[in-house]
This record gives C-alpha cells, structure tokens and sequence, in this order.
C-alpha cells in the first residue's frame, strides 16, 4: 500500500502560495508573490524616490481598499535569457517587475506580504521589447519629468538602432525623439532647472545648439521680461525727422520671442510644430498662413 503522499510545501519555513506552483512559464490571470519575490525592473530610469508622497498615498490606499491593479511581471529566467547581467540585481527573485514600480514600492512601505501580479513573459523575448514597455509604462505618467523621459528615449534608441524605429515602437513622431535626445545635451545646470519645473520646455528646446557654458546665459537672457513700449503724453507731438515714434510697440514682440524659441528658421520652426501639433492642426495652421495677406501677393 503507498504511503502517505507528503506535501513538501509543509515541510518549508514559508508556505508557498497556491498561484506560485504553475510553472514559471505559463502565463495566466493575476496571482499573488510574495512582495520580496518581486525585484524592481533594473531598466527602470525613473527616480521613485522623488514620488514619496504619492507612494505614500498609494500604500495607504493598498491597506485600505487592497491592491485594485495587479503588476505585470515576467518569470526570472524569461528576464535574464536577454539581461544576464542583471542577476545580481534582481537578486534570488522569482519576478521581475515590468509595470507597477509605485505598486510594488507601496507594498513595501504597507509591509504587506504578498503582490497581485500577472505573468506577461511576452514583453521579455528581447531587449527592445523590454525597453519598449518600459518606456511606455513610464511615458503614461503625467508627472515624468522631461529629463526622465529623455533619459528612457536614448536607452530605447541605443536599442533600436535609429531615431524612427524608436519612435515607432513608442508610437511618437521622430521630431519628438529627436527633441528628447537634444535635451541631453543641455547643460547640468539648465537640465536642473527644467526637472524642478522652473522653467518651460519651449524655453530650452534649441538651447542645445550652443556650447554648454552659454547655454544658461541664454537662457536668463530669453526670461528677461519684454520691455513695454515707453508712451508719450497725450497730443505730444513727434519730433520732426524722428527715425522710430517714442510710441512704436518694441521690436522684441512675443511672435519674435517664440519664432526664436522654436528655433528661428522655417525648418526649424516646422520640425518643433510637427512634434507638439496633430495633423488636422498642422494643415489648419498651414491653410491660415497662406489664405493671409501676404499670400496674395502673386495674384
């Protein structure tokens, strides 16, 4: 007569969890891990530590309601079959976390044991794939600053080969990557400027253009207030001969002051207008540039 079957999930310190005994290769509906099962995505560029508040939120949220969205994962050996040398980082974890990073970092600041996930070995079978989801999953958030993104743009282009298929598999325009690249080349102290949000990303977009040490010059130079024009007295007359009335609106209009920010030339200002306008907007502006006065100057 056989002998008792034994469980040998009994005869370990920590019960493994019903969902956790379907091979690691099979992909499925959500399931739970045990949280310390779960490493963080090595790829990941996005400082979450600068999210404190609203991991804070999240983990309280998580204590009160549970977790409402399981984190898609891939399995151990999906994840290093294309980044061996990422095992040190993800330690003896079963998961590799591909979405979810705030999820994942509540969890641990909640202290709860265990994290819904769902099991998408898909996004791992290369690089490129992975970066791409990566970059999507990040790129959703309204709160990434532009740095940030420029930071996951070039680590998808390294991977792609070129600008386009980047923009491709993010299903941007290439004057979009392009302009993320560029914000790269800006200097230490402009980049600084454009993460805290004091400053607008259409006020550095060409700035990459000069050498680094002129850039922030530049820069405080362009958010010089525009000087209003001087007014004379009422009735005042002009001086007779005068070259410019006293009165004349300044040179340094805003239309000057964003022509140049978009770059100054026609190509220039098209490629900055392709990557920020849709286009049904892009062919509305064209026909109202050429239906105005000057373009009837051919008959």
């Amino acid at each position: 007569m056989a002998g008792k079957r034994v469980n040998l999930s009994e005869l370990a310190d920590e019960a493994v969890l019903p969902e956790a005994r379907v091979p690691a290769f099979v992909e499925s509906g959500p399931r739970s891990a045990r949280v310390h099962q779960v490493a963080a995505n090595p790829l990941n560029t996005r400082d979450l530590t600068s999210d404190r508040a609203k991991i804070e939120s999240i983990a309280e949220s998580m204590r009160t309601h549970g977790q409402l969205q399981p984190c898609a994962v891939v399995a151990r050996e999906s994840f290093l079959r294309i980044y061996p040398e990422h095992k040190p980082a993800i330690g003896s974890a079963s998961w590799v976390q591909v979405t979810g990073g705030r999820r994942r970092a509540a969890a641990l600041m909640a202290e709860l044991p265990t994290l819904d996930i769902v099991v998408k070995n898909g996004l791992a079978d290369s690089r490129e794939t992975w970066l791409g989801a990566t970059a999507a999953e990040n790129l959703d958030r309204q709160n990434l600053d532009p740095i940030e993104e420029a930071e996951i743009v070039r680590d998808l282009v390294k991977e792609c080969g070129t600008a386009k298929a980047a923009a491709a598999r993010l299903s941007r325009t290439p004057p979009w990557v392009t302009q993320r690249l560029n914000l790269l080349r800006l200097a230490p102290e402009v980049q600084s400027l454009l993460r805290a949000g004091e400053v607008p990303l259409r006020d550095v977009r060409d700035l990459h253009q000069l050498p680094p040490e002129k850039q922030l010059d530049e820069l405080r130079q362009r958010q010089l207030p525009i000087n209003e024009p001087e007014l004379t007295a009422v009735n005042e007359p002009e001086a007779e001969g005068a070259a410019t009335p006293r009165n004349a609106p300044s040179r340094r209009s805003s239309a000057a002051s964003a022509i140049r920010r978009l770059g100054g030339t026609p190509d220039k200002i098209a490629e900055s207008l392709r990557a920020e306008l849709e286009p049904d907007d892009l062919q509305a502006l064209a026909e109202l540039l050429l239906s105005g006065p000057a373009a009837g100057t051919n008959g």
